[in-house]
């Protein structure tokens, strides 16, 4: 793969896991990538159907105090005024969209009652996904003590993308709120090389950030790719380059492979008396599979007894490509028409 030169990298495709990654596994500022697990808990506490606007939270003076402080942070933030009325689905977008930091505040405090507490909350649900490099210091990924490593990332984006509304909000152009008026979203791939999400993130200690999910279709095969880069010079333009180059490479690398067919001959048998026939598979497997992968096979065999009709199940074809696995049904090919009479009587059976 053609790793960026600097920073971390990772990629995975759904059915065959983590095709690779570049820059170690130490973690680094992951930015606003964070509010990916934000978004996720907040569905998660406060589910929403698609189009459905839910609860209605009310900007308080203390939310428009935080705007200014995190404002002049040089945050991402979006305007409110004391008294504006925005849904949880419009919390959402802006969040996701333009990466307001100051509604992941207003979105945390509304959901536990304070920001602590939710941190907490983030922190126990990245431990719960198995996110062993992931800690989360504020909601939002400014402070460079929110660390992550890309395989991380790539595990919280795929868990988040199974929100029907997380994924349609990722998917938006653009939004409109009360007071910010047209929002546009961050992420200038969308709709490029499949990208249908997810997340950008830049600061200066975090540099580019980007984790992408792309629908790709490689040789008829539709499959998920995701990736995620960390750490990338000229901010997000140098996120975006990486992975305008990273998807590509891994189109190309990818193909269709049918591993095993339909009627292929597995073992075969011959009978003390000298009836012989074949052990089929009973269906084709075709995968889509990195070049060069290893595809190994096991094959477990039943004793077969003197008679049996065509096409009986008499053992199985094990086949596993890295995270990959099936088992195919071994049947016979012809029917086992067992000994005559006058060889049985001659062996005294």
């Amino acid at each position: 793969m053609p790793w960026p030169a600097q920073g971390e990298a990772a990629l995975f495709v759904d059915g065959l896991g983590e095709i690779g990654s570049f820059g170690g596994r130490s973690p680094a500022p992951m930015a606003s990538t964070a509010k990916m697990m934000t978004a996720l808990i907040l569905l998660e506490d406060h589910p929403l159907g698609l189009n459905e606007p839910g609860p209605t939270i009310t900007v308080t003076r203390a939310d428009v105090n935080t705007f200014y402080a995190q404002r002049n942070q040089g945050e991402s933030v979006l305007p409110v005024v004391a008294g504006e009325q925005l849904s949880e689905y419009q919390l959402l977008q802006g969040l996701l969209l333009p990466s307001a930091s100051n509604f992941a505040e207003m979105l945390a405090t509304w959901d536990l009652g304070g920001v602590p507490a939710f941190i907490a909350r983030m922190n126990a649900r990245a431990t719960a996904l198995g996110m062993s490099a992931t800690h989360y210091a504020d909601v939002s990924g400014f402070s460079p003590l929110s660390v992550s490593i890309p395989s991380d990332l790539i595990t919280l984006g795929k868990t988040a993308m199974l929100q029907p509304v997380f994924a349609q909000i990722v998917g938006l152009p653009q939004a409109s709120l009360p007071v910010a008026g047209v929002v546009h979203n961050l992420d200038t791939l969308l709709g490029q090389q499949g990208v249908v999400g997810i997340k950008t993130g830049h600061t200066d200690q975090a540099g580019g950030c980007f984790v992408a999910a792309a629908d790709l279709t490689i040789d008829g095969i539709a499959v998920r790719a995701y990736s995620a880069v960390l750490g990338q010079p000229s901010a997000l333009a140098g996120a975006f380059a990486a992975t305008r180059t990273l998807v590509p490479a891994l189109v190309s690398a990818l193909h269709a492979h049918t591993v095993v067919r339909h009627d292929d001959v597995i073992a075969r048998y011959r009978a003390p008396w000298d009836e012989s026939g074949s052990i089929v598979a009973s269906q084709s497997v075709t995968w889509l599979l990195l070049d060069g992968t290893v595809v190994t096979r096991q094959v477990k065999l039943d004793d077969l007894p003197a008679t049996l009709p065509a096409g009986t199940r008499v053992g199985t074809l094990l086949l596993t490509a890295g995270t990959r696995q099936a088992e195919v049904p071994l049947v016979t090919a012809t029917a086992i028409q067992g000994p005559d009479a006058g060889w049985r009587l001659t062996r005294g059976l």
